[in-house]
């Protein structure tokens, strides 16, 4: 049987063994992988991105061809697991008619050491304004910028990575359980239509058409000009029309966040505001009901049912410059 003094040799050989894993970086490699891919890309070609952790740059131009750019460094382990890093980030793309299909698959990297670890890994896509994004990550950032008048729509899918939009789509649609979403427009999206669990949705440049549910993330919107219908459970919503015709619905709910609605100052809303626990302030006429939870409106124009179980409701009258009326600033 072991002596407590063969227990303290051996835990102190144990303790030798971590000591010296964690301070020898005498073999520790660095390694970096660049390389560049094109193809061709016919009007109307979807191009499909799987990039799981890797974070994903568009952008458009005027180019006839699909460029794929791939950088990846790392550094701070040993020169194995470098190497099997560098090789399970590496792309893999594939051609099938007039889709291409670009797959980043890393698995799980396991234990890569002790010490000092830097690893990046990137896509960048050049692309011609007739192609068709449609891109998936798990936690890398997804940056768009450019202009896509054949996306109908694009796609932006991502577990917990960030996703940008600056430029413009013919629609977008983007999924995400707690990334932030920003969309900057030049014109309107014919349609736009976000879920998210956590994450914000901010959108300004405007859409003719939006759909828009999430649990607890903020709704941000401007330039506004057609239905739309907007849900979440505590995140606050704010939204702006510079355009809201007769025959246009609108529908809003949350349970407890605040909600902030601007129209142009010359419609005429028809409909109900009503919160239970919070207050209703409108700039447009209407009758309170004995109870003081309901707001019916008088006017004959867009339909407007507003409700919220806590959270108060502003339904404000704006101008297209903004000033005192104007929309609250986006969520930060």
């Amino acid at each position: 049987m072991p002596t407590r003094c063969h227990f303290r040799i051996l835990l102190a050989a144990l303790a030798a063994g971590v000591i010296g894993l964690g301070v020898s970086t005498g073999h520790a490699a660095q390694r970096e992988h660049s390389a560049t891919e094109t193809f061709a890309a016919p009007e109307g070609a979807r191009v499909v991105i799987d990039a799981a952790t890797v974070d994903v740059q568009i952008r458009t131009a005027d180019v006839s061809r699909v460029e794929v750019a791939t950088e990846l460094k790392i550094s701070g382990v040993g020169e194995e697991r470098a190497e099997s890093w560098i090789a399970s980030h590496t792309p893999k793309t594939e051609v099938v008619g007039s889709r291409i299909t670009v797959t980043v698959n890393p698995g799980r990297s396991g234990f890569l050491g002790l010490g000092t670890l830097t690893a990046r890994s990137r896509l960048g896509f050049l692309l011609p304004s007739h192609v068709v994004p449609d891109v998936t990550t798990t936690g890398g950032a997804i940056a768009i910028r450019g202009d896509l008048p054949q996306a109908r729509p694009l796609f932006m899918r991502t577990a917990t990575g960030d996703m940008e939009l600056v430029g413009a789509a013919a629609a977008v649609d983007i999924r995400s359980a707690s990334g932030d979403a920003r969309l900057e427009l030049i014109r309107p999206l014919e349609r736009f239509f976000a879920r998210t669990s956590s994450g914000n949705v901010t959108l300004t440049g405007g859409a003719r058409e939006v759909h828009t549910d999430t649990a607890s993330g903020s709704v941000w919107m401007d330039n506004l000009s057609g239905n739309t219908e907007v849900v979440t459970s505590t995140g606050r919503i704010t939204l702006a029309w510079d355009r809201l015709e007769d025959h246009h619905r609108v529908v809003v709910r949350s349970d407890s966040g605040r909600i902030r609605l601007t129209l142009p100052d010359s419609t005429t809303p028809r409909g109900s505001l009503r919160s239970i626990g919070g207050t209703i302030r409108s700039d447009f006429p209407g009758i309170v009901n004995d109870a003081g939870d309901t707001v019916t409106l008088s006017g004959d124009g867009p339909e407007l049912l507003v409700e919220s179980a806590s959270g108060d409701i502003v339904l404000a009258a704006g101008t297209w410059w903004g000033g005192e009326t104007g929309t609250e600033p986006p969520p930060e």
